[in-house]
């Protein structure tokens, strides 16, 4: 193999190295270990429900668990969401969807990973198809929780609706 192929390998590798550098250097990781599931709760909905409101987060009605963390232990929990959506509006806009654990006291504090507003569960320009969101929690102290979704017309969304949506959460031991 000449000299200015090897140089030109070398080069798209390197670069190829470098652009995952660059595209994970802004990435904070979470992860947490289990050993097993103390508890499970499952709840759907068959009706759709659309977002009312532009900006703000809703509690999307039934997609709500409450979930209790025995005296003397800890627990985190593992929580998913699936659901056919649509999303109606202009391109430069989403509809988002996010699962938040709220304490006794009111705090409400979003499952890893944490995205905010940066998670697209579903774009418009496409008819109704299914997504999912799989989220999961820093230890909890013992007490009583409320697990639920909530969903988020950006600005230009004219429509947000969710229709036959299923609600999974598990109490994990560490």
């Amino acid at each position: 193999m000449s000299r200015l192929i090897k140089s030109a390998f070398t080069s798209v590798a390197l670069s190829g190295a470098l652009a995952l550098l660059a595209t994970s250097a802004g990435a904070v990781p979470s992860s947490q270990n289990g050993t097993q599931t103390s508890a499970q709760h499952f709840t759907g909905e068959n009706s759709p429900w659309t977002a009312q409101t532009i900006g703000a987060w809703g509690n999307i009605p039934t997609a709500s668990v409450n979930v209790t963390v025995p005296a003397g232990t800890t627990r985190f929990v593992d929580a998913r969401f699936t659901a056919e959506s649509v999303c109606v509006g202009a391109a430069t806009g989403w509809c988002s969807v996010r699962i938040v654990v709220v304490n006794a006291a009111g705090a409400t504090t979003e499952l890893h990973p944490v995205a905010s507003t940066d998670y697209r569960f579903d774009s418009p320009g496409d008819a109704e198809e299914a997504h999912a969101l799989e989220r999961f929690s820093a230890p909890l102290a013992p007490g009583a929780y409320t697990v639920r979704v909530q969903a988020l017309r950006m600005t230009g969304i004219t429509q947000f609706t969710l229709d036959d949506y299923a609600f999974a959460v598990g109490l994990i031991q560490p």
